[in-house]
């Protein structure tokens, strides 16, 4: 019997999607939950899931729509933001008032019209659906949202003029004659809506997930009032789904750094109540009990049909006298799609051998970094600079050619790259809140102590302090660490003390 080698492991995908279309068992069978994410999405109170790029928010969507797929009570939508267009949104919501009152009218009625097309699918409940339900269901047939549709194709028709025009003529055979102005006309339409979806006959449960809302904009202020609205109206109609005893549920996916940076006296409340995060940092004195080596070790099983401690099964114990798990986890931001692609680059050099040798760890990591790591980066930058300063910021950290730096450096490369000081500020906080970089603070007697926004989410760069930029960009930038350049010298991403 031939013996297992790395390569028949199949650890999975960059995208979600990609990985629930061609390989569906990993999102089943390999999908590692040990905080019951899934049953708290599907059936909890909580519905904001927050988590950095790559923490598997889109994975648990992908998640819950395959085991709705075995189980003939749950049906689950998932919809995506990423091309909705903001825009058409704010024509949607139209009117005179404040956009707090007409953005989570228009957020009403495109979740609603969206669970409407859920429970259309839930045959039982149809057969016995009152006539109030049946009559809003013909309305959108009328209006061309019937059979289906996704947010982005809701809210571009929606906004059309001549949609906008007929929706109180359709509407009044579903309810009373609708008043003026236009918001006012919105909110009894929706409240017909919102009836009549809570008089649908079912015990089967619906859950609609909203992904996508890191899509990059050129009008982020729109964006950024339109995601606070959506989060408000999210609460508030599971609210009322919960009060009326309705299984129906909004679930909605957001990076925690978008979520940071949304407006709203009361947006805070939602993250207290309501809100759970997908953190995967564990401190690293025990690397094999961390929850991203757990998940390796489960997709390992998956794939090679028997329990396997993959590192110490296929690597080596040691490389440069350092805990081989140590650095691979110091090459990622703690999240899995980090740890997936860092293992993926080095099956690329793995080859037939039984076990691996340092050089071919070495080379996956070098090609991590070049082909991945860094390119994410500039992906995830994007959300917060504009393409030419995401080209600076990165030239600027390479001209560095070191690992450890002092901003006093960096001012004075910023300077070589007339970068203003308000610029460069911008630059590195940008940089600092992607986990590109880490500050750096010493102690006396002490190792020094390194903090990354992925290890902790509340912390921020102040001019003066001394940076660090991670282990897994190094190499992208061609930077080489300084125990490779200088002999003796501080070790790249593990010998020091992390917060």
């Amino acid at each position: 019997m031939t013996a297992p080698r790395f390569t028949d492991i199949e650890f999975g995908f960059a995208s979600a999607e990609k990985e629930c279309a061609e390989a569906p068992d990993l999102l089943l069978s390999g999908f590692f939950d040990d905080a019951n994410l899934s049953d708290t999405a599907l059936r909890g109170s909580p519905f904001l899931f927050l988590g950095y790029k790559g923490s598997g928010k889109t994975a648990l969507a992908e998640h819950a729509r395959l085991l709705a797929e075995r189980t003939p009570d749950l049906f689950v939508t998932s919809t995506t933001l990423d091309r909705f267009s903001y825009g058409d949104f704010r024509s949607v919501a139209g009117g005179d008032a404040e956009h707090e009152v007409r953005y989570p009218i228009a957020w009403a009625w495109l979740l609603l019209v969206a669970l409407v097309l859920s429970l259309e699918r839930d045959m039982a409940g149809v057969a016995d659906a009152p006539p109030a339900y049946r009559k809003v269901v013909r309305a959108l047939e009328q209006l061309g949202l019937m059979p289906g549709a996704d947010l982005a194709t809701l809210v571009t028709t929606s906004s059309k003029q001549s949609f906008k025009a007929s929706v109180p003529h359709v509407f009044e055979y579903a309810a009373e004659r609708t008043a003026s102005p236009p918001h006012l006309q919105m909110q009894q339409i929706v409240a017909a809506l919102r009836s009549a979806v809570a008089a649908f006959p079912t015990r089967s449960r619906h859950v609609v997930f909203i992904d996508g809302l890191d899509a990059i904009v050129s009008q982020k202020e729109l964006q950024f009032a339109s995601l606070a609205a959506l989060m408000h109206e999210c609460s508030h109609l599971n609210q009322f789904f919960r009060r009326e005893g309705c299984p129906f549920k909004f679930v909605v996916l957001c990076r925690t750094d978008i979520f940071d940076r949304l407006p709203g006296a009361n947006i805070n409340k939602i993250r207290q109540d309501d809100s759970v995060s997908l953190t995967w940092y564990d401190a690293p004195q025990d690397p094999e009990r961390t929850r991203l080596l757990r998940l390796v070790r489960l997709r390992a099983q998956r794939s090679l049909g028997r329990p396997a401690d993959v590192f110490a099964e296929f690597f080596p114990r040691r490389i440069d006298d350092r805990d081989t798990r140590t650095l691979i986890l110091d090459h990622t931001r703690h999240i899995p799609r980090d740890l997936v692609q860092v293992l993926r680059k080095i099956q690329q050099y793995a080859g037939a051998d039984a076990t691996l040798r340092p050089e071919q760890v070495k080379m996956g990591l070098r090609l991590y970094s070049t082909d991945y790591f860094v390119p994410e980066l500039r992906n995830e930058l994007a959300g917060y600079l504009e393409p030419d300063d995401i080209d600076r910021s990165l030239m600027l950290l390479t001209s560095m050619q070191r690992p450890r730096i002092s901003y006093a450096e960096l001012e004075a490369a910023g300077r070589d790259l007339e970068l203003a000081s308000a610029q460069l500020r911008t630059l590195v906080r940008a940089l600092f809140d992607c986990s590109c970089i880490g500050t750096v603070t010493d102690a006396p007697g002490r190792r020094p102590l390194h903090t990354f926004k992925y290890r902790n989410p509340t912390a921020t760069v102040i001019p003066g302090q001394s940076l660090r930029i991670h282990p897994g960009a190094l190499k992208g930038l061609n930077i080489e660490p300084r125990s490779r350049r200088h002999g003796r010298g501080r070790r790249v991403g593990g010998a020091a003390r992390e917060s």
